[in-house]
């Protein structure tokens, strides 16, 4: 997992993911399938979700949808190439394979560049870059300099056209995927406590967990990574939002040059189905963090609405309200509507004059004050303003494209994928009741539908 260029939206934490057997020896992985030349085609029917202005959808006969957002307001260019694979479509016994196709991809070999480190690639990228594994899509995005546009877009087609994975790139990567997985549920307490509550929430029935299962992970060999890549990081499954200081008709000529030929490749299906949540006993959970005096920490987290959910309105006028609570203390409310949109999970340390059990009440008390706080004029106005932004409720701010270029089209992106109606989402948290907050909290944050976890260091 690895996020460096974070979503400048006040309390938003994004958790990001980058994800042997004996190998036959494997001929360069091109899809060298030769297309006539690419031609645009309509929209599906009844897709109507707006975008910024002066943003323009299009999309390519072999299904590439591509978003321009031509903009003056930036000095640079974001490209974000999202794909709708992730976790929960890895194959039973093979949980992190995603991820770790994500961590290739941006690594190994393809067109003219050759194969490098994480370190490299960081260093190509200097205004910005993000390599990330969620449940149901990978984003690999960039950004960089506007003279920049040609080369970059040539690159993007050649890591989903002509990847070249080799033995010696899984050899470096697995290692780095392992230690983000191990800081993910054990490394740093404030990170396990939410990882294990939604490992609770949301329990595998087929093996998987987020980010991957360390053991299935030693076991992906090449052949596996290959494969996986030349199904799923494709045209048909592929978005792709560009956005910055570039020119429209420019962008459109390169991303069909380059890109109209690859094949379409293939939609993942879902193979990870949860179980039912683990409600009830607190989990406590034994962690061996990296740095010494590691405190452990108390959490509870609740299955989130999705943005088409009746109650999804009302579901963020409580969590702002909840980060209201808590921006003083040391308490942190993680919901992150676009990067993790399944959990809003609240956590603290453990204090050592306190029982697991009554630092777990602790939080459901914060919880309850702000379910039944009355509604108010400004309280919408004030969840547009938190939120706004990475729901595209409200404008993008100028000084965003200048210091988060990256947070504006991944923004764009992860709407688009989940088909987030902004419009209609404003509104109906301009039409709110205190009878539509209280129905959403029972809904949502009901005591019986809470899971409770409590990570303690070694």
């Amino acid at each position: 997992m690895r996020l460096l260029h974070l979503i400048a939206v006040v309390f938003l934490a994004f958790s990001g993911c980058s994800k042997g057997d004996d190998v036959e020896p494997v001929a360069k992985a091109e899809s060298a399938v030769q297309d006539p030349p690419a031609k645009e085609v309509a929209a599906e029917p009844g897709v109507v979700r707006p975008l910024p202005e002066g943003a323009t959808r299009h999309k390519l006969e072999n299904g590439l949808t591509y978003i321009l957002y031509p903009t003056n307001k930036a000095k640079h260019i974001a490209l974000d190439v999202l794909f709708g694979v992730g976790g929960s479509h890895d194959p039973e016994g093979k949980s992190g394979l995603s991820h770790l196709v994500e961590h290739i991809y941006v690594t190994a070999e393809a067109g003219k560049e050759p194969s490098r480190t994480v370190h490299q690639y960081m260093q190509r990228y200097p205004l910005g870059w993000n390599a990330q594994t969620g449940d149901d899509y990978t984003i690999i995005a960039t950004v960089f300099e506007k003279d920049r546009l040609a080369n970059e877009i040539e690159d993007a087609a050649a890591r989903m056209g002509f990847l070249n994975p080799t033995q010696a790139d899984l050899d470096r990567e697995v290692p780095r995927l392992l230690e983000e997985v191990g800081n993910m549920f054990g490394g740093f307490p404030q990170l396990a406590v939410m990882n294990h509550a939604r490992d609770n929430l949301f329990p595998s029935t087929t093996g998987h967990r987020k980010g991957g299962v360390p053991e299935q992970v030693k076991l992906i060999g090449l052949n596996d990574v290959i494969h996986w890549w030349l199904d799923h990081y494709k045209p048909s499954n592929a978005l792709i939002v560009l956005a910055g200081d570039f020119d429209a008709d420019e962008a459109k000529g390169l991303i069909e040059k380059h890109f109209g030929d690859i094949p379409a490749g293939n939609v993942p299906i879902v193979v990870d189905q949860p179980g039912p949540a683990k409600v009830g006993a607190i989990h406590t959970i034994a962690i061996t963090p990296k740095m010494p005096g590691a405190k452990p920490y108390a959490g509870i987290a609740f299955a989130a609405p999705m943005p088409n959910d009746t109650h999804y309105a009302a579901c963020l006028v409580i969590v702002s309200r909840m980060f209201q609570n808590v921006m003083a203390s040391g308490t942190q409310v993680m919901f992150s509507p676009v990067d993790d949109p399944a959990v809003i999970s609240i956590s603290a340390p453990l204090q050592p004059d306190k029982s697991d059990e009554e630092s777990i009440a602790a939080l459901r008390v914060m919880l309850d004050a702000a379910i039944k706080k009355p509604l108010t004029p400004m309280e919408t106005q004030l969840t547009k303003k938190m939120l706004g932004m990475i729901l595209r409720m409200v404008e993008f701010p100028r000084q965003m494209f200048q210091g988060n270029l990256y947070g504006v089209a991944y923004s764009i992106g992860r709407c688009e994928q989940l088909q987030v109606d902004s419009a209609n989402l404003a509104k109906a948290l301009d039409a709110l009741t205190d009878k539509d907050i209280q129905a959403a909290a029972k809904a949502i944050f009901d005591a019986k539908k809470q899971v409770a976890v409590v990570v303690k260091p070694n």
